[in-house]
């Protein structure tokens, strides 16, 4: 790089030299660069970073790698690096056959059956979320939209107590600040460990009839399920069941205040609202990455990954492919279907999409009632984890 370039150039020249997901330097408007860089450049890179990773970036081989269960696997962890004794999260962070038993027993409440039975109470929660901004003129729309809704959402998937709802979200923030890279696990899991304990605890004293009953109940090859079971898929529910659809729902609000022709078209013609939603999980993924561990070697183009090696695939890097998107930066409602990779592909696809979707449908049905809102300020976007793309807040007003 030349002497007196820009101090972005010189970041994003570094960063695809050596990618590092957790330096301070890769915001996601930075990672839009770097991620550029990498797809357009070499098809396969390699970073020095924690010890050294191999990056995949092209749309055709993320989602190969994704699809490719028997070489890219999911158990060491997806999260890179990892601290001791991090919780493992299920079934993400596991290859056939516990996989296979862990999302067999996850599934129930995140079908399409039981998500549209789900339906009314989530349009009510948006409503009563909703209209206390419109009323008062305006508000943050990440704390007080974006933030609770999937919580809640998930916890009434899940059969979670009030006490543990509240709890949650403030654990999950420490747990994703904290992990991968501040200290050992003792930092952020005995707080869940403890929670998931006395849920577990409840649900065997005082059963219902919701999933969380009779999960605690549930066996595996006539056993019942252990507590460490348990915690694997509760922590999951618990973390992954919400930060993700809150940060994107975060994304789609602030794409709607930015343009007031969005959400004017999406009041007019209601049937472009699942369109809004795949491009707003296409532009802005859930999940910027994930990373497996490769169980031989495997060869793509004239690079040869050895057996052991931590890949990283890029799915934010994907979702923007020009060989797979035209004008992959722009936000577009005449996009038609959008094949994207933000609920992942394969074994691992996101067993929450279906609820996740129905938060998307009934925020944007719920606005659709009242007039355009604005944004007073621009909102500073931030990565969490060195994954999770963040609103720090998303301050609107309403005339």
């Amino acid at each position: 790089m030349m002497a007196g370039a820009h101090p972005t150039q010189l970041a994003s020249a570094r960063l695809t030299r050596d990618f590092d997901h957790h330096d301070p330097d890769l915001t996601p408007d930075m990672a839009v660069l770097v991620h550029r860089a990498l797809r357009e450049g070499r098809r396969v890179a390699y970073s020095r970073a924690h010890g050294g990773m191999w990056i995949l970036s092209r749309y055709d081989d993320v989602e190969a790698a994704l699809k490719d269960h028997k070489t890219f696997s999911s158990a060491e962890g997806v999260l890179f690096p990892r601290t001791a004794d991090t919780p493992r999260f299920a079934p993400l962070d596991y290859d056939l056959p516990e996989q296979a038993v862990f999302r067999e027993l996850m599934r129930p409440p995140f079908t399409i059956g039981a998500v549209r039975r789900l339906k009314y109470d989530i349009a009510d929660l948006v409503r009563r979320l909703v209209e206390p901004l419109v009323r008062r003129g305006g508000g943050d729309l990440v704390t007080e939209l974006a933030a609770p809704l999937p919580l809640a959402a998930v916890s009434l998937a899940v059969g979670f107590s009030e006490d543990a709802r509240a709890r949650i979200a403030e654990l999950s923030a420490i747990s994703w600040t904290r992990m991968p890279s501040d200290g050992p696990a003792e930092r952020f899991w005995p707080p869940f460990a403890e929670l998931f304990r006395a849920e577990i605890k409840r649900a065997k004293s005082e059963p219902g009839d919701d999933y969380l009953s009779a999960l605690v109940g549930a066996r595996i090859d006539g056993r019942p399920v252990t507590e460490s079971e348990l915690h694997a898929m509760l922590v999951a529910f618990a973390v992954a069941g919400h930060e993700t659809t809150m940060n994107s729902l975060s994304h789609l609000l602030w794409q709607l205040g930015e343009r007031a022709d969005l959400q004017s078209r999406l009041r007019g013609d209601p049937g472009l609202i699942p369109v809004a939603i795949e491009e707003t999980l296409r532009l802005w993924s859930p999940v910027d990455h994930g990373t497996r561990v490769t169980t031989r070697e495997v060869a793509i183009a004239s690079v040869v990954i050895p057996s052991g090696a931590r890949v990283v695939l890029l799915t934010g890097a994907a979702n923007r492919d020009p060989r797979r998107f035209a004008a992959p930066d722009e936000f577009r409602l005449d996009r038609g279907p959008v094949h994207h990779l933000g609920f992942g592909a394969g074994l691992h696809f996101c067993i929450g999409a279906h609820l996740a979707r129905l938060e998307f449908e009934a925020v944007l049905a719920e606005l659709a009632r009242h007039p355009d809102y604005r944004l007073p300020r621009t909102p500073i976007r931030y990565f969490r984890n060195g994954r999770h793309s963040c609103l720090d807040r998303l301050d609107v007003t309403w005339p």
